[in-house]
C-alpha cells in the first residue's frame, strides 16, 4: 500500500559555523529546547541528489531560535490529549511513552502548541521550514548532517534498515542496521553538531509553512516562511519507514493539514 504526498511517495507494504548557545528545560512538560545562534546558509539541494522542489539553492538567514532537543513524545502529547493512541504497525507498538508521538495532523500539532503556550506562559509554535533545515544541517553542507553516505545513517538515525528488511523484504532500505523495525525512543541515536536528536529519521516533522513546490523562488532572504496558496503543509526529515531518498536535510514534501501517519510527528520552537 502506498500514500501519495506532494513531492514524493511514502511506501508502506500494506508507506563561522553557528553554534548552540545553551539548552533549557521547560518543567511542566519535561521538554528541552536548544537555543541556536542565528546565521545564514545555503538552503536546498546543495549536493545535487534531490528533487526539483529543493531548488533553486538560495541563501537564507534566520535569527536566533530555540528548537526542541527531541521530537514530542507520546507521554508529553498525552498530557494534552490523554486518550491519544499512536497505534501499531504490523503488530509493533508505536505507543510507548518515549517513542515520538505519531498519527498526529498538522492541526493536532498546532493545538498542542497552543495548549502548551497557555499552560506555561511561554509561546510555542512549529518551526518554519527555513529554521528546520538550518537546525538539521547544523552547519554542514552535505546531504545529511553526518555526511553524504546514506548507509552511515544507523549511527545517527532510525531509518528503514536491515532490521526492517527482514520483516518487509520489498522495502528499499539503508544498508545498515539500527536495530529498530519501527519508531525508537527519542534520543536513541547520536545527535547532530547542535546537540539536536532525530532531526533525520524516526518521525517526520511538521513545519509551519504552507507547502508549495516553487516556494524557493518566492521567498525573502531573511526569516522566510511561505504563507501563500496551497492545500498542504510542509513535513521534513523522513521517518523510520524511509529509505535514503527521504532521509536528507533538504528533502521536503507536503501533506494535508488533517493527515496523520505512523511515521509523522513534530517538534516545537519556543519563542520566549
Amino acid at each position: 500500500m502506498s500514500f501519495k504526498i506532494a513531492g514524493m511517495m511514502l511506501f508502506f507494504i500494506i508507506i563561522v559555523s553557528p553554534a548552540v548557545i545553551n539548552a533549557e528545560m521547560n518543567p511542566p512538560s519535561g521538554m528541552e529546547f536548544v537555543l541556536i545562534k542565528g546565521g545564514c546558509y545555503e538552503m536546498g539541494d546543495i549536493v545535487g541528489d534531490g528533487d526539483a522542489n529543493e531548488r533553486p539553492v538560495h541563501e537564507v538567514c534566520v535569527r536566533d531560535f530555540s528548537i526542541g532537543k527531541f521530537t514530542v513524545t507520546n507521554e508529553q502529547f498525552r498530557m494534552f490529549r490523554p486518550k491519544h493512541d499512536s497505534g501499531m504497525y504490523k503488530g509493533l507498538s508505536l505507543n510507548g511513552d518515549k517513542q515520538p508521538v505519531v498519527n498526529v495532523s498538522w492541526e493536532d500539532a498546532l493545538a498542542f502548541a497552543k495548549w502548551l503556550s497557555k499552560k506555561t506562559g511561554k509561546t510555542y509554535r512549529l518551526p518554519t521550514e527555513a529554521e528546520w533545515e538550518y537546525a538539521a544541517r547544523a552547519g554542514t553542507k552535505t546531504s545529511r548532517f553526518w555526511g553524504n553516505n546514506p548507509d552511515d545513517a544507523c549511527t545517527y538515525a532510525n531509518v528503514a534498515d536491515l532490521t526492517a528488511k527482514k520483516r518487509w523484504p520489498r522495502w528499499t532500505v539503508h544498508v545498515c542496521d539500527d536495530g529498530y523495525a519501527v519508531s525508537a525512543p527519542v534520543g536513541s541515536f547520536k545527535p547532530n553538531e547542535y546537540g539536536i536528536y532525530d532531526m533525520l529519521g524516526n518521525a517526520w516533522q511538521w513545519c509551519e509553512d504552507v507547502y508549495n513546490s516553487g516556494a524557493y523562488t518566492r521567498l525573502p532572504k531573511n526569516d522566510p516562511v511561505y504563507e501563500g496558496s496551497g492545500e498542504y503543509r510542509v513535513m521534513r526529515g523522513g521517518g523510520w519507514s524511509n529509505g535514503p531518498l527521504g532521509v536528507r536535510s533538504s528533502h521536503r514534501v507536503g501533506a494535508s493539514p488533517v493527515f496523520g501517519h505512523p511515521a509523522l510527528g513534530f517538534r516545537l520552537v519556543q519563542v520566549n
